[in-house]
């Protein structure tokens, strides 16, 4: 007996040691997401700001997170009601993060849009859809008639590496310029295709090997600027100027 309470007590001392070190651990991970989290937010904000204000023409991208900073501050940051279909003065443009408020990838009732003044980009949109595997979020910047493309970024998905997230790709992305979302009619045209049918001047060419991303990115930008998305706030803004 006296043998088998022997070999006994290395064992119980050494799942209680195990233990004990598993929950030290535990605790020094969980204190690290807890400290740490605050500073990935604001990381994230950087780099979503980043995003919008090289979409606006204010900075390239070799900018400093100061300056990124500064210019997305410069913007007219605005929240417009989807409902009424004007601006409210209830939510700060600059603060109010509708992704985070609804982050399933429907549309919200409230989102912020930026207003641009003395560049070729008059307005700054946000946009997000379903991918092939993740939900993309990402900006269209318009000229002055609320018609052109002058540019767009996409800055968080979770798209296939090397393959989804060309959409990312800079060749790409200046290939959106120029682009009209509208016929002469005030039809919305705007589709990612490679259908050689639709007109040049509405169309961005799919990525070879990663066509279905790409064209969901078409299918929701499409909707968005549609009158279901942003059309009223184009006539809203038009009736403005």
């Amino acid at each position: 007996m006296s043998g088998v309470a022997v070999a006994e007590v290395p064992v119980a001392r050494t799942l209680g040691i195990a233990v004990l070190v598993a929950l030290v651990c535990s605790a020094m991970v969980s204190a690290a997401v807890y400290w740490l989290r605050p500073l990935q937010v604001a990381q994230q904000m950087v780099e979503r700001n980043r995003a919008l204000v090289e979409v606006a023409g204010l900075l390239g991208p070799g900018a400093t997170d100061d300056e990124v900073t500064a210019a997305f501050f410069a913007l007219d940051a605005r929240v417009w009601d989807r409902q009424t279909g004007e601006f409210t003065g209830l939510l700060d443009g600059r603060t109010y993060d509708h992704w985070a408020e609804d982050p399933t990838g429907s549309r919200p009732r409230y989102v912020p849009v930026y207003l641009v003044s003395g560049q070729a980009t008059r307005l700054v949109l946000p946009v997000h859809g379903s991918g092939m595997w993740s939900t993309i979020y990402g900006y269209v910047g318009l000229a002055a008639d609320f018609n052109t493309v002058t540019a767009v970024a996409f800055h968080r998905h979770g798209e296939t590496p090397g393959i989804g997230d060309r959409i990312q790709d800079v060749q790409w992305r200046d290939s959106w310029r120029g682009k009209r979302l509208f016929d002469a009619d005030g039809t919305l045209r705007f589709a990612v295709s490679a259908d050689t049918a639709n007109a040049a001047i509405h169309r961005v060419d799919v990525i070879s090997g990663a066509s279905v991303t790409a064209g969901k990115v078409g299918e929701f930008v499409g909707a968005w600027m549609g009158a279901d998305g942003y059309g009223p706030l184009f006539e809203r803004l038009m009736n403005d100027d």
